[in-house]
């Protein structure tokens, strides 16, 4: 009777597949299994299988989105926050958005500087304020959510993006690039062209010192230094997350490209290429989501100031 029973017993048993947790070695001690009731699942399990009390069933691991669908709603969260700024750029100026309302310069890709005037602070600027401090603060929302996505892009494709891109929030590979374009104007005798440029490289420089100075008061601890906790802020600490400078040194350079040209085709090119900045940021666990938002409005905005500024014929620095 006892062997008969060791029997049955054997024979309403389950294969299971051990299972690991994200993060667990292993060299750590497994987690205790949980099981749930399942008649279904009655009925004999192949030698060596582990066996646990018939009717039962070890719980598997929650269903997670793909990791394609992850980034792709990342991608479409960041840039739709950033590059919502080229719509402000044409609220600003409306008569751009429509080519036939003022006569084309030649070349259509630059301006020149015409004796317009732009206070410089309006009421504009007090909306842009605002929606600034609320898109900041529904980043700060996304935060932990993207910092735990983020890096599982981790594939070819996203490595070499974010290496390409991260560069072109870096000055140290854009200002030879300057250099290189201001040589080839004063070969051409483009003194039009020329001035264009120094107006974009004054504005991407203040939208990066812009950064660097809120760096320092804020003092902001990056992802990789408190992992889970965004909330660390100890002002003159050293902590340099908030707000990003690579994001407020593409959206800076991005606004005053922008600013300097009359081609329709430019802002849906530059402020993704500095969306793609911002990602980078995240992606590299460099950045909270809050810190690129915060980095993009203010180089946005400092860099338009500046060059507005510029073209008056008024030298901010």
């Amino acid at each position: 009777m006892a062997s008969e029973a060791l029997g049955d017993q054997e024979a309403r048993t389950v294969r299971l597949r051990p299972l690991r947790r994200r993060g667990v070695e292993d060299d750590e001690p497994p987690h205790r299994p949980a099981f749930r009731f399942d008649r279904s699942l009655i009925g004999e399990a192949p030698a060596g299988a582990e066996a646990v009390p018939w009717g039962f069933r070890r719980m598997g691991p929650k269903r997670r989105t793909p990791r394609a669908a992850r980034s792709l709603l990342l991608a479409v969260a960041i840039l739709g926050a950033l590059t919502g700024s080229s719509v402000l750029a044409l609220a600003e100026n409306p008569a751009a958005a429509d080519s036939g309302a003022l006569p084309q310069p030649s070349p259509p890709t630059w301006t020149h500087a015409a004796g317009e005037r732009h206070t410089l602070f309006a009421r504009r600027d007090a909306w842009f304020a605002a929606a600034t401090v609320a898109s900041v603060a529904l980043a700060t929302r996304l935060d932990g959510w993207a910092e735990d996505e983020a890096p599982e892009n981790n594939g070819v494709l996203a490595r070499d993006v974010s290496r390409a891109a991260e560069r072109i929030g870096n000055p140290l590979y854009t200002v030879p690039v300057f250099l290189a374009f201001r040589v080839v104007d004063a070969l051409e005798s483009r003194s039009d062209r020329a001035a264009s440029l120094v107006r974009i490289a004054k504005g991407a420089a203040a939208a990066g010192a812009a950064a660097g100075v809120v760096k320092i008061v804020v003092g902001r601890a990056r992802p990789f230094q408190t992992p889970g906790d965004q909330d660390v802020i100890r002002p003159f600490s050293g902590n340099t997350s908030f707000p990003s400078g690579h994001a407020a040194f593409a959206f800076g350079l991005a606004a005053a490209i922008d600013r300097e040209t009359s081609a329709r085709w430019v802002p849906w090119v530059v402020y993704p290429l500095a969306g793609l900045v911002g990602w980078s940021r995240i992606r590299d666990d460099q950045h909270w989501t809050s810190d690129v938002v915060a980095g993009a409005a203010l180089g946005f905005w400092t860099a338009r100031k500046v060059v507005n500024l510029a073209r008056r014929g008024i030298r901010p620095f």
